[in-house]
């Protein structure tokens, strides 16, 4: 075991992932956010019921973390976030090396990863995506390693992480066909099939799976935040599944398009690196036009060719499903990641294939990880003010000027982005508890507004809303705004990758 640990493998990935640790340490979110994250931090604090699609798992964990008595629960949720990225970039560290058996390929897929963008700025925040990726990693290096050992209790380990993955978000169901293909494609699954070890291997997922649990029965205790009711089967089904929220169009089942493929694709890289880094993960392919280093390949054609099938038809059905919401695109960067290791690889193959065993062999390897390092570098530069939520007290400022605009007994209609972080305040710190919340989406106001009227008479009502929506269309009765324009880097934009400019407004309702 002390051989082990003083590997220089091992030794490498442990400080990889404390040094990745360190910067999201440095750079998460120290408060209440706005949006999904907002909601994950009061449900998580409470043990509640968060939005559809639901994620146990992460509910429970991060209920562990908001023990911890450092700063506060905000902040300690949020932290969830960074030690699962750093677990993340550890992941495709011990992956990669346990593909190319380098340190180097390695140490730079797991770099990659750790400073992208899209990737460290999410984890500072409340979220569960993160997770997800980290996931399939390990599920891939399991598969791996099952490719060449056949031991079953692989396979038995990873139905249990894929079965408690789900529940910590439901967009790992999109990496069943890949897995399952794995299974086939790479390893001994003859064996596996046999009656005991299958029913070993369901028996195992279901031990994982069985986080669902904690919704219908932390549901029926009637916890503080309790989005849905879950107290039958339909009811369980509805809410997993997120249905209302695909009627609502916030999910599409249609394919992407090229163009609209391509700009997300554009999109992911522009959020995560230096725009030229792409060059430097594909580039490098065209070192396979040299036969030289077609031996060195020939052990590892069938995981690669794996690995590239997979992720093709992974990052469709994230397209084809997701909505284009660039959270779901962490998968992504995994690739991204475990791509520039194999190019990597490549220029060292054709390094050693090229000068032989003398110390000139050495000057690809040197030279590769100067200028990846250095690109690397350039696009954490960049990108800073993506990264760093050290200083997002938006939703903080936000909700201080909301209340302090709000008299006595008020009510508030909130779109969701304000929403959530008014009510965390209003659950978990007791604050402003004789205001009255209510969430509120453009389509109900006119009609929510109507019977607020009526049920509250006398009542100040104000209602929080987020541009671009626009509320004075059509709706005379609305003063204002007041000066509150507070949203820091909590929620970015789809388009752009960069973080909106202030755009939380305060409306009064005008009393007739």
């Amino acid at each position: 075991m002390k051989a082990f640990l003083l590997k220089p493998s091992f030794v490498a990935g442990f400080l990889l992932g404390l040094a990745a640790l360190a910067l999201y340490a440095y750079t998460v979110a120290p408060d209440v956010l706005a949006h999904d994250p907002g909601d994950w931090q009061a449900s998580a604090a409470t043990l509640g019921i968060a939005h559809a699609p639901g994620s146990p798992a992460h509910a429970m964990a991060a209920w562990l973390f908001s023990l911890v008595p450092v700063g506060n629960v905000a902040a300690r949720i949020n932290f969830l976030s960074a030690v699962i990225g750093a677990i993340g970039v550890v992941a495709v560290y011990a992956l990669t090396y346990t593909l190319f058996r380098r340190l180097l390929p390695a140490l730079i897929s797991g770099i990659t990863l750790a400073v992208g963008g899209l990737w460290w700025s999410n984890a500072a925040v409340a979220q569960p995506f993160g997770a997800v990726s980290t996931i399939i990693v390990i599920l891939l290096t399991l598969l791996i390693i099952w490719r060449r050992n056949g031991d079953n209790r692989l396979v038995w380990a990873g139905a249990a992480l894929f079965g408690m993955g789900l529940g910590w978000h439901l967009t790992l169901f999109f990496f069943l066909p890949v897995l399952v293909a794995g299974i086939f494609y790479l390893g001994p699954w003859r064996d596996l099939f046999r009656p005991k070890p299958l029913l070993q291997t369901f028996v195992f997922f279901l031990l994982g799976i069985s986080v669902f649990l904690y919704l219908p029965v932390r549901s029926a205790m009637a916890p503080v935040i309790n989005y849905e009711r879950i107290d039958s089967v339909s009811a369980f089904v509805r809410y997993v599944s997120a249905s209302d929220a695909r009627a609502a169009g916030h999910q599409t089942l249609k394919p992407p398009g090229i163009v609209q493929t391509k700009d997300l694709l554009v999109q992911v890289v522009r959020q995560s690196y230096y725009p030229s880094f792409v060059f430097l993960v594909f580039g490098p392919a065209i070192v396979l036009l040299y036969p030289a280093v077609w031996p060195v390949l020939r052990k590892l054609r069938r995981p690669l060719l794996f690995l590239f099938v997979g992720m093709l038809v992974h990052v469709f059905l994230v397209f084809f499903f997701s909505g284009m919401f660039p959270f779901y695109q962490l998968t992504l960067l995994m690739y991204f990641s475990i791509w520039t290791g194999f190019s990597v690889y490549l220029i060292m193959s054709m390094g050693e294939a090229y000068l032989g065993e003398g110390r000139l062999r050495h000057l690809p390897v040197i030279l590769t990880g100067v200028i990846y390092c250095a690109v690397l570098l350039l696009g954490v530069t960049a990108k800073w003010d993506f990264v760093n939520h050290r200083n997002d007290y938006g939703m903080r400022q936000y909700i201080d000027a909301v209340f302090e605009h709000s008299r006595q007994n008020a009510v508030i209609l909130a779109n969701w982005e304000s929403y959530t972080g008014l009510r965390y305040a209003q659950d978990i710190e007791g604050e402003r508890t004789d205001v009255r919340l209510i969430s509120a989406s453009s389509e109900q106001l006119p009609d929510l507004l109507r019977w607020v009227k009526e049920e509250n008479p006398g009542a100040q009502i104000l209602l929080s809303v987020t541009l671009p929506f626009e509320p004075m269309s059509g709706m005379t009765e609305l003063v204002g705004p007041f000066p509150l324009d507070y949203k820091a880097v909590t929620y970015q934009d789809f388009l752009h990758g960069d973080p909106y400019p202030p755009a939380e407004k305060l409306y009064e309702v005008q009393r007739y």
